[in-house]
């Protein structure tokens, strides 16, 4: 089979780590080969020197680079390769004897380092564990009979160990610079990655404001023309004699001003898809009591645990308060002293809310404005609500239970 040794065989890893990954145990696989086989022709005639731990790597080498061309799983050849330098470095220690074994424990650091590298913190701690539990037990059993029997070394041994360390060195430097490599790569990754996320997050900023200042807009013009229609019918208002027809007619207006109210808000407000529930419900009391002109000071509270309640479901809610308001102001005060009118919104329950209208008037039998009771029951239908209106000597209390509100809670 002919190889092309040098170059690594293209993979089908699209992330980079893998790849490089991939390209560290070819190119590692076959430095070790050349080098053990360049030792070993270089002491083929010393007597001091055994191949046979040579022969095995070299033979451990050429598998992982066959298996490794022939599958291109990068992990599971890996697992095979160190499981069987381990295997060779622990017998070496206990079979080669009368040696020193200078450079058989850097063999067993570089193995670690690669199973770290290539396979991770788990695979590398067992065998870190494992490649130490079999140093000790060669220095417990070992080592003082191999430094007893060593023969003396001349300087052919020394240069040997001086090669053997080298190419142990270069093989650290060669899996220290393929972690860098990787992590400048990771670096350089996440700085881009945070760049585009950046230019992505400005852009949708400012869309987003842009939409902001296209919505205020929208509800000031909308505001503007509510504003007119109302001061058009409060014109018209003043040709109508009957007093009947007029209320009737002012209270349309009060309607129309209610949802005027809303959008002026909105334009106001410095998140325009919230509103602020209790600044509503006091603006809003105030404007109705002003259009009828009261001469008694009418204290106005306004309770809720709802920081704000979206667009889209403020306008049947605010109709309703509407009606409720004209009704106080038109039946339940006339003998009171001191007026007052309270109103309080609340979450009771996971999507449930509770709105309790109370005032402190009198009201007359039969006062109720029977077009606006059958307008908040519409309301109250369309909020999937229900309602219970609760009578007293001094007072009248309306109690609605909603299930579709769209809030936001504090």
């Amino acid at each position: 089979m002919q190889m092309k040794l040098f170059s690594p065989p293209i993979t089908n890893y699209s992330d980079f780590y893998d790849q490089s990954k991939f390209n560290l145990v070819w190119n590692f696989a076959v430095a070790i080969l050349f080098l053990m086989a360049i030792v070993s022709i270089s002491n083929y005639s010393n007597e001091n020197y055994t191949h046979i731990p040579n022969i095995f790597a070299i033979a451990i080498c050429l598998f992982v680079l066959i298996i490794l061309k022939k599958t291109l799983r990068y992990k599971m050849i890996s697992i095979i390769g160190t499981l069987c330098i381990f295997s060779l470095i622990s017998i070496t220690f206990f079979v080669q004897k009368n040696v020193i074994h200078y450079t058989t424990p850097m063999w067993m650091l570089l193995n670690v380092i690669l199973a770290f590298f290539i396979l991770g913190k788990r695979w590398g701690i067992s065998l870190l564990t494992a490649h130490f539990i079999v140093l000790f037990f060669y220095f417990y059993f070992n080592l003082k009979s191999n430094i007893i029997g060593l023969p003396e070394m001349d300087q052919l041994d020394i240069l040997n160990y001086i090669i053997e360390t080298a190419i142990i060195g270069a093989g650290i430097l060669y899996i220290l610079l393929q972690y860098l490599k990787t992590t400048d790569y990771a670096e350089s990754q996440i700085k881009t990655s945070n760049r585009i996320l950046q230019e992505q997050n400005d852009l949708i900023r400012t869309q987003n404001n842009e939409k902001e200042m296209m919505l205020k807009e929208i509800h000031h013009r909308v505001k503007n023309n509510l504003q007119i229609i109302t001061s058009i019918l409060r014109l018209q208002s003043y040709e109508i004699e009957d007093k009947a027809h007029l209320n009737t007619f002012n209270e349309a207006i009060n309607r129309v001003s209610s949802i005027s109210l809303i959008h002026e808000k909105m334009y106001q407000s410095s998140i325009i898809t919230n509103f602020d529930m209790e600044d509503y419900f006091k603006s809003l009391a105030m404007n109705i009591i002003a259009s009828y002109s009261v001469e008694k000071e009418i204290n106005i509270v306004a309770k809720s645990n709802l920081k704000s309640v979206q667009d889209k479901s403020i306008v049947p809610i605010a109709l309703i308060y509407n009606e409720l308001i004209t009704n106080s102001v038109k039946h339940a005060f006339l003998e009171s002293e001191f007026p007052e009118i309270s109103v309080e919104f609340t979450n009771i329950d996971e999507n449930i809310y509770q709105m309790i209208y109370s005032d402190n008037g009198q009201w007359k039998e039969n006062s109720e404005d029977s077009f606006g009771l059958e307008m908040i029951s519409i309301m109250t239908e369309q909020l999937e609500g229900e309602f219970e209106i609760i009578k007293k000597d001094r007072g009248t209390t309306y109690q609605f239970i909603f299930k579709s509100i769209d809030l936001t809670m504090r």
